[in-house]
């Protein structure tokens, strides 16, 4: 086990650093499909939930996908949930509905369903509906507990009115009807409305690879009400069986499938922010291929999280995209893309994740600095609008007063403040750098006496993936360093960097394996989707690219 960086040779840590990462890129390459897209996350039993309740085109009374059945019986909690605290509901509703309406109700179905019922009976009385944030939940809860309704299952909570309250609104901002316009990201989530769904309406926004969205939920409810089967949509999840075959977790589905464009551009922005420069022949060629892909994957209303479009656009992809893209073309020779698309999502104090969204997102807001910093001359519409200032403004305005920012798209405000940070302080002004103090402040207080890590994910222990994101924060402050930040806190700021990437490598064994993460249960799902998730190699990526930063500046001290 590893416990320092000075108790290992040098040239051994820099090896093992560049062939974890090259290993990454490499999986990562080799992973892309034309057809199929690519990337890894971990399976959702939200989705896994739908899918098992499609039955097979010929014989109704038997289930198209039993692998995935029987995984909702495998990997029930022993509380009857499914998913991860705190967000449980959803995936545990329609688990409950899966059971429920399964053609043959053995006694460990039985079982099993009832304790989802005890367990959402408790669940619901306690959910606080006003700090709950999740994909189209909103939409999706009040559809399966109309579902379970219609099986004799009704469950009266004191956040119900509130729950419907929220539902109505969502649908006066982006109406079902939208959806088949192609304009309303509704299309991932269309299990919410499958019953009263035009199918033939639908079809012209199926994908290529199959699915409807990108998502095994909403494909899987296509095929269990559409009056015609749909060959292609089920040869889609088929694809994704096997896939969880292959890969040892029979019948697992993911939150979404593919996330090329998400996966490859935070991978590449972490490892950019962490110093790497692509200059090594292995780390071009594998980095060429990712721009082209990422490249191929833009339009002219921006990106999505996969080049397979079929879901909407959005500012975060597309900013994400559009800064690891540049700062890697950038490194590597090639031409910087045009960050025009972001037109799109421009509002008059801000820039909108989605065209029609209930919440902004601030991470969103971010990813759009970093990309609109990231090109060497900037359009005559960020200029005459005053488009960076206009993000700078509206992310410092809604920091909390500890110093640091939380988002709807990750449990943790680690992430967000991460991205936060490392985009404004690429900003050449010391006076909009300087009002990160408070933030910088906030890490060094949070980090844990005992082990030197970050933890704010609930379990009150540190974890790899938030250690990652307070470094990155640290990083980037020390890089270009606050005027108070260099006059009074930069010995702690060393020796907190120094604890965390401590605990960065003793606990590393933990992301040993590319292929074995995303079964692995002891990291935690912090990423917010329909249920919580794990895009494994985003995490790797920033861990990695942490733990170089810090090899790179003891080498450049020691030289």
């Amino acid at each position: 086990m590893v416990t320092s960086l000075t108790k290992q040779s040098q040239p051994t840590l820099g090896l093992k650093l560049r062939d974890m990462v090259l290993a990454l890129l490499q999986e990562m390459v080799a992973d892309y499909d034309e057809k199929w897209g690519g990337g890894k996350m971990s399976a959702a039993a939200y989705d896994v939930a739908w899918v098992a309740m499609v039955r097979e085109r010929h014989n109704p009374e038997q289930l198209a996908f039993p692998d995935s059945f029987n995984w909702l019986l495998r990997h029930q909690s022993r509380d009857g949930s499914w998913g991860y605290p705190p967000q449980t509901i959803v995936p545990t509703l329609a688990g409950l509905l899966a059971l429920l309406k399964a053609p043959q109700q053995t006694e460990s179905t039985r079982n099993a369903a009832k304790r989802a019922e005890a367990h959402l009976r408790t669940a619901l009385r306690q959910w606080s509906i006003a700090n709950h944030e999740s994909i189209a939940f909103e939409i999706l809860v009040p559809t399966l507990l109309h579902e379970l309704e219609k099986l004799g299952v009704v469950f009266e909570f004191p956040g119900k009115a509130e729950l419907l309250k929220i539902y109505h609104h969502k649908l006066s901002i982006a109406s079902p009807e939208l959806i088949y316009t192609g304009k309303s990201g509704l299309i991932f989530s269309v299990e919410a409305f499958a019953p009263s769904i035009e199918f033939q309406r639908l079809k012209p926004l199926q994908i290529t690879n199959g699915s409807y969205g990108n998502s095994p939920a909403a494909t899987a409810a296509v095929l269990i009400h559409s009056p015609e089967w749909d060959t292609a949509a089920a040869d889609w999840l088929t694809h994704l069986s096997n896939q969880a075959r292959r890969n040892g977790d029979p019948g697992a589905m993911p939150n979404a499938y593919p996330i090329d464009v998400f996966e490859g551009s935070w991978v590449l922005y972490n490892l950019i922010q962490g110093g790497f420069d692509f200059k090594d022949e292995a780390f071009r060629s594998v980095g060429k291929k990712l721009l082209i892909w990422l490249e191929k994957s833009l339009t002219q209303k921006g990106a999505s999280f996969s080049r397979l479009t079929g879901v909407v656009t959005d500012s975060d992809d597309t900013g994400m995209l559009l800064a690891a893209h540049n700062l890697l073309a950038e490194k590597t020779g090639m031409k910087t893309v045009s960050v025009d698309c972001l037109q799109n999502f421009e509002r008059d104090t801000y820039f909108a994740c989605f065209e029609l969204e209930r919440g902004i997102s601030l991470s969103a807001n971010a990813h759009v600095l970093a990309a609109l910093l990231s090109v060497p001359t900037l359009p005559d519409w960020v200029v005459k609008n005053n488009s960076i200032n206009k993000v700078i403004d509206y992310l410092y305005s809604t920091k909390n007063s500890a110093g640091y920012w939380e988002d709807k798209w990750h449990e943790s405000p680690f992430y967000v403040t991460a991205i936060a940070t490392m985009a404004l302080t690429q900003h050449p002004s010391p006076s909009v750098r300087n009002q990160l103090q408070p933030t910088v402040e906030w890490v060094l207080a949070t980090q844990s006496a005992k082990d030197g890590g970050w933890g704010m994910n609930g379990s009150g222990s540190s974890t790899l993936e938030e250690t990652a994101y307070a470094l990155q924060i640290l990083n980037a402050v020390r890089q270009k360093p606050l005027e108070k930040t260099l006059r009074t806190t930069q010995p702690s700021l060393s020796q907190a960097i120094r604890r965390g990437v401590d605990y960065l490598w003793q606990h590393l064994d933990e992301l040993s394996s590319t292929t074995e993460i995303a079964a692995n249960s002891r990291l935690p799902r912090l990423w917010r989707g329909k249920q919580l998730y794990l895009p494994s190699r985003v995490v790797f990526s920033a861990v990695l690219a942490v733990l170089y930063q810090a090899f790179a500046s003891e080498q450049a001290v020691a030289g």
